[in-house]
Parts: structure tokens; C-alpha cells; sequence
């Protein structure tokens, strides 16, 4: 009976995990259709979702779309739906939306349930809202405020933000110290103390303390975000993209994370995982820079040249006034020694963005390519005078008669 039972458990926690996993798929899709303004797709994508998950997060990533596609009576249902849930996600949304119908007073009664929940978005993301700036004028925002919404360790961790951004190190650890016993068990604070730590370069010791916030608040995304730059900055590639990939599961909306995923494990030399998340985020992303950007970049260190050749033309034309777009070309071009074609792309990146360094230099390189060294001498100069050191080098070997 025991073995029956045991076999039972196993079959309910593997369904559980294949539901849980398409859920994430879902909000992955429906995000990504939505960051590229297809909001009928996403809309189709969350109601499919819906029909077997029943997610606050399928709800306002619905009223999303629905909101930028102008269909607000829809918006401000599936937000209601989304507060039924789980209480307060779906406030902002509900702010916004009366916002758009010109009702401002339900705007500021929703506002006031937002700022009174665990949803409650810092003030800074308030103000800089393109939709709130419409309540600034009315009636209402000065007594809004005149309410302490925020407690003092959200207050400081603003500070701290603030002084970190600023370069401002010592009234950061100012700020902190005086949050630092009495709220000492908290996550935020360790998020902090990693945050001064960083800012002072002290990578080994900020990693520490981020890691002591995620397992304080695995749902805290800020040091997640964190802990994984300082995983790469100290050269931990494989635990930069094993964090980044642990953060996806938790926030599948931040497909940000996807591509992160694949840059870490190219650092790492692992290509082959590498080029299996640059895929999955061009699949979400279909000729979008940054995803053929990376698929190129994997391709080429493969050294399936044609491959990273069509990802980089692609973005050229998608793209044609971005110089990086061609000097991504440009780089492929001069590894395969197509001596004339990379001239042109480096040529067409310097009319775009004339005081790259770089391009100078690889310009030069394939000019010397081409048996051309007094063009070259003349892009080494310009290489040098942008401060591209190895030039100098050249310059000296080959220029200096």
C-alpha cells in the first residue's frame, strides 16, 4: 500500500513540476509578444494560459496588453481578477486605467490601496510612471503624500541606491549603518551591504552578502540581479549563469535573464549551453538586436561563420544606423580574411560612430590584410589618438620607417 501511495506522490509532484514549468513558459511568451507591442498575440498566449493556470501574473500581464492595445474595460477586469488572487497586484494597473478614463479620484482611491500594499512599487517607479505625471496637477497628490507609505528600511534602501549611483560611498555606508542592527535578520539590508560592498570593489565580500539576502528572500529580485554581476565581474561564469538560470524559474517575466544565461556560459567556453539559450531568447525574440547579437556571437566562436553572417546581416538591416551592427559583421569578415568586405563594414561603422578605437584598428589589420599598409599606417594613427594602445605597436613595426 506503502509503494502505491509512494508511486502517487511521485506522479502529483511530476505533473506539479510540468505545470509549474509551462506556466513559466507561458509568462516568458506572453511578455515577450508584448515587449515587441504584439498584444493580440500575448493576449491569446495568457488566455491559453489561463485555461489551466490560474496565476495573478497571467491576469496583469493580460491587463497589460490589453491596456497598450486601448481595450481598458478589459484591463480593469483581469487587474480585479488579479487583486482576487493575490491581494494588491493588481492596484497600480486599476490606478492607471482611471488614469486613462479620466477618473481621477478612483485613480487616487486605487493609489492609496497600492501604496497600502505588499505590492506598493518604490516612490521613485511612482513618479516616473509616463500615466502618474497626469495626477501631479490634481486635487489630492500633495495630501497623498503627506502619508508615510514607506517604512524606514524601504526609505533607506532608496538612500542607499541613490548615494551608490552618485558615487556617494561614505554617506551610503551612513545611511546603512544606522538600519544595519535593527534590521540585521532582513534581506534588504544584506542587499545593501553587498550594494557598499560592490561599490568599494570588494566583490569577494559583496558576493556574501547577496547570497545571504537570496536565501533570506529568494523573491527578492534586486540582489539576484546583483549577486549575478558579481558573480561575472569576479570571473564565475558557470555560478554567474547557475544563479542567473535559478532566477529565471523564480521571475519568469525577466527574460533579460535568458540572455544573461547565454553570456555567461560563452565566458565560460561553454558554447553548446550557450547557443541553446541564445535560441530560446531569438525564438521570444525573432530579429531582435540584442538576441542576434548574441546568437552571432555564439555562432562565431563555433566557428559556424555563415551561421553568425546571417544573425549579424540581419541586424544591419534591421538596424542600419547602430555601428556596433557592423563591426559585429565587420569582426566575422576579418577572421574568414574576406579582406575587402571587412574594410567596407569597419568603413561603414566609422562614418556612423567616428571615433571608434577599435574599428580604426581592425580596419587597419585588414587593410595590412589586403597589403595596403600606408592606408593602415593612416587607421592606426586614428586608432592610436582614440586611445587604442595596441596600435602603437603597429605603428611602431610597420609605419615608423
Amino acid at each position: 500500500m506503502r509503494s502505491v501511495v509512494n508511486i502517487l506522490i511521485i506522479i502529483v509532484s511530476l505533473v506539479t513540476s510540468a505545470q509549474s514549468q509551462d506556466l513559466n513558459d507561458y509568462i516568458r511568451e506572453g511578455k515577450a509578444f508584448a515587449d515587441r507591442s504584439k498584444y493580440a498575440e500575448a493576449i491569446n498566449i495568457y488566455s491559453e494560459a489561463l485555461k489551466s493556470h490560474n496565476d495573478y501574473r497571467l491576469y496583469t500581464g493580460r491587463a497589460l496588453a490589453y491596456l497598450e492595445s486601448g481595450d481598458v474595460s478589459a484591463a480593469v477586469e483581469d487587474y480585479k481578477l488579479a487583486n482576487g488572487q493575490s491581494y494588491g497586484s493588481g492596484f497600480f494597473g486599476l490606478t492607471i486605467c482611471s488614469i486613462l478614463r479620466r477618473d481621477y479620484e478612483r485613480a487616487f482611491f486605487y493609489l492609496r490601496k497600492h501604496l497600502d500594499s505588499e505590492y506598493r512599487l518604490p516612490r521613485k517607479k511612482i513618479l516616473l510612471d509616463k500615466y502618474i505625471s497626469k495626477l501631479e496637477t490634481k486635487a489630492g497628490w500633495k495630501d497623498l503624500w503627506k502619508n508615510d507609505w514607506y517604512t524606514q528600511l524601504e526609505k533607506t534602501t532608496a538612500n542607499v541606491e541613490y548615494y551608490v549611483s552618485s558615487g556617494r560611498g561614505r554617506e551610503a555606508s551612513g545611511a546603512l549603518a544606522v538600519v544595519k542592527n535593527m534590521f540585521a535578520e532582513s534581506a534588504e539590508v544584506s542587499y545593501l551591504q553587498g550594494l557598499v560592498e560592490s561599490s568599494e570593489n570588494n566583490t569577494k565580500e559583496a558576493v556574501e552578502h547577496l547570497r545571504s539576502a537570496i536565501e533570506k528572500d529568494s523573491r527578492y529580485y534586486p540582489a539576484w540581479d546583483l549577486y549575478i554581476s558579481e558573480l561575472i565581474k569576479s570571473g564565475h561564469y558557470y555560478a554567474a549563469a547557475n544563479a542567473s538560470r535559478e532566477a529565471m524559474e523564480i521571475f519568469p517575466e525577466r527574460t533579460e535573464l535568458i540572455l544573461k544565461t547565454s553570456a555567461c556560459l560563452l565566458k565560460a567556453n561553454d558554447r553548446d549551453g550557450a547557443g541553446k539559450y541564445a535560441e530560446i531568447y531569438l525564438r521570444l525574440y525573432p530579429g531582435a538586436e540584442d538576441a542576434n547579437r548574441q546568437a552571432g556571437l555564439v555562432a562565431s566562436q563555433r566557428g559556424e561563420y555563415s551561421k553568425a553572417l546571417r544573425y549579424y546581416s540581419g541586424n544591419i538591416e534591421n538596424y542600419p544606423g547602430k555601428a556596433e551592427c557592423f563591426t559585429d559583421r565587420a569582426g566575422v569578415y576579418l577572421k574568414l580574411k574576406s579582406w575587402d568586405a571587412a574594410i567596407y563594414d569597419y568603413s561603414m561603422a566609422l562614418d556612423l560612430s567616428p571615433r571608434d578605437a577599435d574599428a580604426y584598428y581592425n580596419k587597419g589589420l585588414a587593410l595590412m590584410g589586403k597589403g595596403n599598409n600606408n592606408k593602415a599606417c593612416y587607421d592606426f594613427k586614428m586608432a592610436l589618438r582614440y586611445d587604442n594602445r595596441k596600435a602603437a605597436k603597429m605603428i611602431s613595426k610597420y609605419c615608423i620607417k
